[in-house]
């Protein structure tokens, strides 16, 4: 028995249907044709916002180098999880049969991440600031003005201390707004700054001050200087000891000077600076400047408002007084002052030589031994003119002799009783030199 196919039934396909099935075949084709163009844009707009990121990231200098910065790897591998994201979405959009809804989220996540390339770079920016700011703050000597100030945040201090030595200890959280924070770890303690929030405070006021820094005080030293008559390269002492504010301390000689050292009497300086400073504590416009003072000039750990609640306006005030008195002393007489004493003029004492002359010139004595034996002086007129110059009187030295059992008295040496109508005692001091 034989099988034979049965004859295939006439397809009965009129005009219409024909041009229905040409319709169909040139509608698919079209779509074909629109998916792949639509396709390879979406393509190139992905590409195209990934490079973004990467040109974002190499517009700012990001070098990586195994364990040179945490903060910057991190930066960069959040951009590159961005640019999986913004991958990821686009394949939702590009894929043929995705609803409208499911592309319309894609679109928005693309609209949302395409922002990602400026504000991570921006964030990444802004770390670098914070650090170049912190070092330069730490090239000043601490206590210094211009140095890093004590009443910063301690959480600031810290995120940006790590990360200014690589931010080993420096996490990046990212919240689903897109805003960062870095989260430092320290010894057990956990310190957070929102660095998005300094970013977007950076865009609106670029000159914005990160960190506060120590504040310069000379001009209220100056006013205590001035205050305590101290200022000035030349101070008025025979003023400032009557005023009480030198008082003498001791008297000391050397190499045959004599000075005498005036140091400051702390209770008149007090006096003479009260009233001064209450500005700096009872004007709310100064407080961050003198919080600075106090905390940073005064060392003191806890702010001006927290010592103004517990101890008062007066105690904080007597505080900062009594510093400044010792910064103006220690700007002008740290050590005293040291004022030389004029040398008196001391009257030489009258030698036994001048003595012995007068006593023969005023009658006292009619002669003058020496010391050789037998010898003496005696004032007497003479005849020589000439001899006694000016005078007719001289001093004539005589000696003792003993000539046949009968003592005589012998002249040996002469010399004028004046010269010039002075006293010749020059004359009679070289005559006995040397007896």
């Amino acid at each position: 028995m034989s099988y034979r196919n049965p004859k295939a039934a006439p397809l009965n396909l009129n005009a219409g249907a024909f041009k229905g099935l040409e319709t169909l075949a040139s509608d698919v084709y079209k779509f074909a044709n629109e998916e792949k163009v639509r396709k390879g844009q979406l393509i190139g707009e992905s590409i195209a916002a990934q490079q973004a990121i990467d040109d974002n990231i190499n517009k700012m200098g990001l070098t990586l180098e195994e364990g040179e910065d945490n903060f910057e790897n991190q930066i960069f591998e959040e951009a590159q999880a961005a640019k999986q994201k913004i991958a990821a979405q686009y394949d939702i959009v590009s894929k043929t049969f995705s609803s409208p809804e499911q592309r319309a989220r894609a679109k928005a996540e693309i609209s949302r991440l395409n922002n990602y390339p400026e504000s991570l770079t921006a964030d990444l920016a802004t770390g670098k600031y914070l650090v170049d700011q912190f070092r330069k703050g730490l090239s000043v000597e601490p206590g210094k003005t211009g140095s890093i100030s004590t009443t910063n945040d301690l959480n600031t201090l810290e995120v940006v201390k790590d990360m200014q030595s690589g931010g080993k200890n420096t996490k990046i959280e990212t919240n689903s707004a897109g805003s960062r924070t870095l989260v430092t770890n320290v010894d057990g303690k956990t310190y957070k700054l929102n660095i998005s929030n300094i970013t977007n405070g950076l865009k609106t006021n670029p000159n914005q001050i990160i960190f506060n820094t120590v504040s310069d005080d000379l001009s209220v030293t100056n006013t205590y200087l001035s205050a305590m008559g101290l200022s000035g390269k030349t101070l008025d002492l025979p003023t400032l000891v009557s005023t009480g504010i030198l008082k003498k301390e001791s008297t000391v000689t050397a190499a045959g000077k004599s000075s005498e050292i005036y140091t400051v009497d702390r209770n008149e300086a007090y006096k003479a600076v009260a009233g001064l400073s209450e500005d700096l504590v009872k004007n709310p416009s100064n407080y961050t400047y003198t919080n600075s003072i106090w905390q940073d000039k005064l060392g003191n750990s806890i702010t001006l408002k927290q010592a103004l609640a517990a101890e008062g306006e007066e105690k904080v005030l007597k505080q900062i007084r009594e510093y400044y008195v010792e910064e103006a002393i220690g700007a002008s007489i740290a050590n005293g002052i040291s004022v030389q004493l004029p040398k008196t003029e001391k009257k030489p004492k009258k030698s036994q030589l001048e003595k012995s002359l007068n006593a023969l010139v005023k009658g006292n004595v009619s002669k003058v031994p020496t010391r050789e034996k037998n010898k003496y002086w005696e004032i007497e007129e003479t005849t020589k003119k000439g001899i006694a110059g000016e005078s007719d009187k001289v001093l004539t030295k005589y000696v003792d002799v003993v000539i046949a059992g009968q003592v005589k008295k012998i002249a040996e040496t002469q010399i004028p009783l004046y010269t010039e109508g002075k006293i010749n005692l020059s004359g009679w001091e070289a005559a006995n030199s040397g007896i």
